[in-house]
């Protein structure tokens, strides 16, 4: 394995690096506020954050949220959703950590305000996760999807190699054949990000 946890092309995030995902020198090149704030919230939205990895941000949605307004965190990984739960626990935070399970999330179709997805799309190259987005958001809702671009940096010593990663162009288009009409925002350091409404 070398500096950035790589062992072969592997996809899916690596339980036992978890710590990574709260590492203090993430704000540097990943800030929470400014993501969030892409969200554009006013405090009586229900948010799914899509692969919540340890809760960082589903917390930090909560904070925005206010009293109103709810966040489903939602994890595949059994390591991560327990890590998740812990996490949430120990913040004293009302933010639901729940399992996808056969690929779905336990919501409504059109339920959702608001769907964060953030260092993921990498991961879920292949899969109908997308489209799982897609049916969760109700007719104003809103994708938030960034990710690590490929090109961007390859001699970065962070985050996933180039090889799995998408370019920003090829993102856009993976989010317009799941039905998103797609709106590119200015970026992060490694970072492309993407806005889909449902088309």
């Amino acid at each position: 394995m070398n500096e950035r946890g790589e062992r072969g092309l592997e996809r899916k995030f690596d339980p036992a690096r978890a710590h990574r995902l709260d590492a203090p020198e993430r704000d540097a090149y990943l800030p929470d506020a400014p993501l969030l704030a892409l969200l554009r919230l006013r405090g009586e939205e229900t948010v799914v954050d899509y692969g919540a990895g340890t809760g960082r941000l589903a917390i930090a949605v909560r904070a925005v949220l206010g009293a109103g307004g709810r966040v489903v965190a939602v994890e595949e990984n059994e390591k991560m959703l327990a890590r998740l739960r812990e996490r949430v626990a120990a913040a004293g935070t009302q933010v639901e950590a729940v399992a996808i399970a056969s690929n779905r999330v336990p919501e409504p179709d059109g339920g959702v305000d608001r769907v964060l997805a953030v260092n993921l799309l990498h991961e879920i190259r292949g899969e109908r996760a997308l489209d799982e987005m897609r049916r969760l958001l109700g007719p104003d809702g809103l994708l938030l999807v960034t990710d690590w671009e490929r090109g961007r940096d390859p001699e970065r010593a962070l985050g996933p190699p180039d090889e799995i990663l998408y370019s920003k162009d090829e993102a856009a288009a993976e989010l317009e054949r799941a039905g998103f009409e797609v709106e590119a925002r200015n970026g992060f350091r490694y970072h492309f990000v993407l806005l889909g409404r449902p088309g």
